[in-house]
């Protein structure tokens, strides 16, 4: 039998350890609260911080079942080592300060035969894990490792002989010990060979993949240690020569396979153990969490990239100054900050001057008109001017209502005085943190105004242009329109004419039939200015207008086409309807469009069966003009098809009409819908209703 064995020995880990320390157990030296137990849950070990956890004394811990002392009812306490020999978990426990969560870190140590002996703990209340991440957060990760480490490999190694050695060093003479010993590596590993390993815990058996604890007790030290950490374990040694309390460093050590662990490396010692030249060396591995640092950092590295990359200009603004203020007004009772800093320059300087731009990538400062130089550390004002403090003033008054900004299209004047158009957008996080950052995203949309402007301006010509072609189809209409006056102006001319030619011509006659000629002149002249407002390119004016008036405007330009084609027309016109906002000419272009469409639609249909029906209504916030006719229809899938620019079912069809049609009623605000009937087909031409117009009580 191995006397330091731990599977098997007769002395214990904790007996060399209280020997060397003399403290009765080695986990004193963690400020984590340890306990252990059998497998029946009696506790068998209870150090120093689980007394501060739970409140209750080693004495009278000791023998207890831990789950009556704590208070734990979790029934499959004995099933968490099933799996593996290591369980993480959260558990609601009695605990000094009343009931709460707790988060363990169960350990199984075994014997030789796998029989489960104890159960080593490691717990920490949730509250005080997250006070102590947010006191470390932002620091070296070593810190945060210490505490959330689930076991820590114990050595206790013999040092009297390098004791002895380096003292021989120094009276020899040498004054840089350090420099002495890092001269020459080979000084160093002779150091090691004479350090031998005396015990070790499982922990330690499992870290550096050996099999049983003989795998490492009795070997030299050297054989842990890459060339590569030579300097951390001089380190090591200078501390015990300087008689410090511990040395602790993060360092690569060698497993027995030849892999190279990253640890977290301790080297701590009592008086009394250091006059028996006894080290106590703990060893974490921190493999996961440099792998996790190292991806977090490759992470921030891509952002970083992508951010500077991004073809959109972004920015990260710091609040961490300004949310004291924001939280100020809140606590006041403040409801609309916008316009109390709008109102008070004051006040909003105050904003302008706590906020920060953490970072600005270079396509931002290519909209702002920026140069690096132009960047300043502290405040906003640099970049918000006084007349962009209303974007500013919006921005801050979300944040104090916590709630996200959606995008906004802006105006503002750059520093070289040029305009320009740009939307903002702004992420930030829901908690509306002070240690995040807030994501603000602009684009310029200046030239897509611009091309906005110039589509219009192509729209009113587009529609000007189907005027002229509808015109083209309504020629007939309008000479039979215009027939009748001047036919009536040449019959009153001539018997004006032979009147005069008698001898004694009769004057009230011969006014009656100047009077009726100067009507028929009237009406011709009304005939060619409803043809001149058609036609006319002029630019869309939005006015008040009643649908009933609009349609009576425009049927008389169809009135030839309806008797010629023999078409019924019937009308359901509602009396009741508001007044819509709309220009009056295209509205009437949308009119005649569809009814023309209807009387071509039914040249094949006997003529018994042809009739259009026009019936006006109002559906929520809308006013629907409705057209069907009893043609053959179209099939159900080309609905959306038929307002495509240029696409057409009639051979001699240009393609345009419904274009423009959609058009006109989109740059409204509505729509206009095809459906195929079971006879015939159906077009359906909605626009908002102004809400504060009186009812429509013109009527056809």
């Amino acid at each position: 039998m191995k006397k330091h064995d731990v599977m098997e020995g007769s002395v214990s880990p904790a007996g060399n350890f209280a020997s060397a320390t003399g403290l009765s157990d080695p986990y004193e030296l963690l400020n984590e609260s340890v306990a252990r137990f059998d497998p029946q849950g009696r506790i068998l070990g209870w150090n120093r911080a689980a007394q501060r956890l739970y409140g209750a004394s080693r004495a009278a811990a000791l023998g207890q079942a831990f789950a009556v002392l704590l208070e734990d009812r979790s029934e499959d306490w004995d099933l968490r080592l099933d799996a593996s020999d290591n369980w993480v978990g959260d558990v609601v426990r009695r605990t000094v300060d009343g009931p709460a969560l707790v988060q363990l870190r169960w350990a199984a140590v075994r014997d030789g035969d796998g029989t489960l002996r104890e159960i080593i703990e490691t717990s920490r209340a949730a509250p005080e894990l997250e006070r102590l991440r947010r006191e470390v957060r932002g620091a070296t990760y070593r810190y945060e490792n210490l505490f959330q480490a689930l076991a820590v490999s114990f050595f206790e190694t013999d040092f009297r002989k390098v004791g002895d050695a380096l003292k021989r060093v120094r009276d020899s003479g040498v004054t840089d010990l350090r420099a002495y010993l890092l001269e020459d590596p080979a000084r160093v590993r002779a150091l090691m060979d004479l350090e031998d390993v005396v015990d070790v815990n499982a922990a330690a058996v499992k870290l550096f993949g050996a099999t049983e604890v003989a795998d490492l007790t009795g070997m030299r030290s050297s054989r842990l240690w890459p060339d590569e950490s030579i300097p951390d374990y001089v380190g090591a040694l200078i501390a015990v020569m300087e008689k410090k309390p511990h040395y602790v460093c993060e360092t690569r050590l060698r497993a027995l396979d030849g892999a190279l662990i990253d640890t977290l490396f301790t080297v701590a010692w009592s008086p009394e153990s250091a006059k028996r030249g006894v080290m106590i060396v703990g060893i974490v591995d921190v493999r996961d969490q440099k792998n996790a640092f190292a991806e977090l950092k490759r992470s921030e590295e891509k952002f970083r990239r992508l951010f500077d990359a991004m073809s959109i200009g972004l920015l990260e603004y710091d609040f961490s100054k300004a949310d004291p203020l924001i939280a100020r007004y809140r606590d006041d009772g403040v409801v609309d900050l916008e316009s109390l800093l709008l109102g008070d320059p004051v006040r909003m300087q105050e904003i302008v001057d706590a906020m920060r731009v953490g970072a600005i990538n270079q396509r931002a400062m290519e909209i702002f008109g920026l140069a690096p130089e132009d960047i300043k550390p502290q405040g906003v004002g640099w970049l918000w001017p006084p007349h962009t403090w209303p974007i500013v003033a919006h921005a801050v008054n979300g944040r104090l209502h916590r709630r996200t900004i959606a995008p906004q299209d802006h105006r503002f004047r750059r520093p070289d005085g040029r305009e320009i158009d740009v939307n903002i957008t702004l992420w930030a996080d829901p908690e509306r943190r002070p240690d995040r950052p807030v994501l603000c995203g602009v684009i310029d949309i200046s030239e897509r105004l611009e091309a906005q402007q110039r589509l219009e301006v192509l729209r009113t010509e587009f529609a000007h242009a189907s005027r002229i072609a509808t015109l083209g189809e309504l020629v007939a209409s309008v000479a039979h329109e215009i027939n009748q006056p001047l036919s009536a102006i040449i019959t009153n001319a001539g018997t004006a004419i032979r009147t005069l030619d008698r001898d004694e011509p009769k004057l009230p006659l011969l006014r009656s039939l100047a009077d009726r000629s100067l009507g028929a002149a009237r009406r011709a002249a009304d005939i060619v200015a409803r043809i001149r407002s058609v036609v006319a390119p002029i630019a869309p004016e939005r006015e008040p207008l009643s649908l009933h008036s609009m349609v009576s405007e425009a049927l008389p330009f169809v009135r030839y086409e309806l008797k010629q084609g023999q078409v019924h027309l019937e009308l359901r016109l509602d009396s009741n309807l508001p007044r819509a906002s709309g220009d009056r000419v295209q509205l009437q272009q949308v009119v005649v469009n569809l009814v023309l469409n209807a009387i071509q639609a039914l040249q094949d249909i006997p003529a018994a069966e042809r009739r259009i029906e026009i019936v006006t209504a109002r559906e929520g916030d809308f006013v629907t003009l409705t057209v069907d006719d009893t043609g053959p229809g179209f099939a159900p899938d080309d609905a959306d098809r038929l307002f495509d620019s240029f696409y057409t079912t009639k051979p001699s069809g240009m393609g345009i009409g419904l274009a423009v049609c959609r058009s006109i009623a989109e740059s409204h605000g509505g729509t206009i819908r095809a459906r195929a009937l079971d006879r015939g087909a159906r077009f359906v031409l909605a626009i908002p209703h102004l809400e504060s117009s009186e009812p429509d009580a013109h009527h056809l």
